[in-house]
């Protein structure tokens, strides 16, 4: 189950990672037509903002699975293997998973407020007439990938206490750490 989190988490990285050069893309062209010929086209601002929340919304749950995350490591590389785990479930169970439940929740319901009404992004500071409800999706559905793995990295916390098995190599940097220190 944890392996084909990680392959649904490896998708959308693999996705908004072209999204990335889109986002360069549409960035020079925008810099360019404004230099060069004195336009501006405020739906191209506008997608710079959605190319730029579904970067950050949508690769959490990759870098949650690659071990990119920020984490407090003050204490970690003293734990040991076993109590690196601990740590890592009690923060999955306690932490991660019922913020990322709430964030799917109430941005849910502001995303389907979005579709019912007919909300454009069209404000005093944008003229774009852009569904709101596009970017408005990147929350729920973000939240709801870094959940998904959440749940996979608990399955393997689980897994390694029970000495079933032993987690991802890069977790081993923390407790080679440990070794170098003393």
């Amino acid at each position: 189950m944890a392996a084909r989190i990680d392959r649904l988490s490896e998708v959308f990285a693999a996705v908004v990672c072209w999204g990335l050069l889109a986002n360069a893309l549409l960035i020079a062209g925008n810099a360019i037509t404004r230099k060069l010929f004195a336009l501006a086209w405020g739906t191209a601002f506008d997608m710079q903002w959605h190319f730029f929340s579904a970067v950050v919304l949508l690769m959490a749950a990759a870098a949650l699975r690659r071990d990119e995350h920020v984490r407090i490591d003050i204490f970690a590389h003293r734990l040991g293997e076993r109590g690196l785990a601990r740590l890592d479930l009690a923060g999955f169970l306690l932490v991660l998973l019922p913020v990322c439940i709430a964030m799917v929740w109430f941005s849910g319901q502001q995303l389907v407020q979005s579709i019912l009404a007919g909300e454009t992004r069209a404000t005093r500071e944008s003229v774009s007439a852009l569904p709101a409800w596009i970017i408005k999706g990147f929350i729920p559905l973000g939240f709801l990938l870094l959940a998904l793995q959440g749940s996979a990295e608990a399955i393997r916390c689980v897994a390694a206490l029970k000495g079933v098995a032993v987690r991802p190599i890069h977790r081993s940097q923390l407790m080679q750490r440990r070794d170098d220190d003393s």
